[in-house]
């Protein structure tokens, strides 16, 4: 067996497709706010942040109004509008990180597969994947069998990586929030950690590094770093 051909087979770089690779959350904080807004809430980066940003719409929503002490009736209508914003987006307006461009580049040199994994609709992570040309380079999507209202935990991380045959791999995760960066810890991955406006406030306690942005540090010291497991 090569050693590239043993890398690939060992080794895997997986990271979250709508919060890593370009900033959907923000998306979904501006589209969340304008639907609860016809609901008499004002929401601001910091409600929504405590809320718990569930990568489901109709939770995330629900979670909003509750926390606003507003009832969660009747919000088909607001689900609908974050859902249809959200979708136009990944089609037609995201860009890819360029940061993390470059960490895919340097982790295929080395003969390492990368996964990208997505909460969204199937149809939305394609056009995603299409829109930000990761498809092109060789990316993996992995579309989940399950999706919780908090997510991906523990449990999600050992599920994925089973589902794409990745469980026995030394596993490097790149990751924006600490439900997902403490759900890769347990589940054995090396995490870099780059949050966003809304998530630089969390716990990202045992993850290899907790950069701005991916931009920050080179790959090659990065990779060097976390495939040292």
């Amino acid at each position: 067996m090569s050693e590239e051909k043993a890398a690939s087979t060992t080794h895997a770089l997986i990271f979250e497709l709508e919060y890593v690779a370009t900033a959907t959350r923000k998306v979904e904080f501006e589209s969340i706010k304008s639907a609860v807004g016809t609901k008499g809430v004002e929401l601001s980066p910091i409600a929504f942040a405590r809320s718990g940003m569930s990568p489901l719409h109709r939770p995330a929503i629900t979670a909003v109004l509750l926390q606003a002490g507003k009832k969660a009736d009747a919000i088909e209508k607001a689900v609908a509008e974050v859902d249809k914003k959200v979708s136009a987006f990944c089609a037609n307006e995201a860009e890819l990180d360029a940061g993390l461009e470059k960490l895919i580049k340097a982790t295929m040199a080395r003969g390492i597969p990368v996964v990208a994994f997505s909460a969204l609709p199937e149809s939305d992570a394609k056009a995603l994947m299409a829109k930000l040309g990761l498809d092109e380079m060789g990316v993996e999507l992995l579309i989940p069998e399950e999706i919780k209202d908090s997510f991906p935990r523990a449990d999600d991380w050992l599920k994925m990586l089973k589902q794409c045959g990745k469980e026995n791999s030394t596993l490097v995760a790149v990751v924006s929030s600490q439900v997902a960066c403490k759900g890769a810890l347990t589940a054995g991955a090396a995490c870099i950690a780059v949050p966003d406006e809304f998530t630089s406030y969390q716990d990202f306690s045992g993850a290899k590094m907790v950069l701005d942005t991916l931009a920050d540090e080179k790959p090659d010291v990065m990779l060097d770093l976390t495939l040292r497991m």
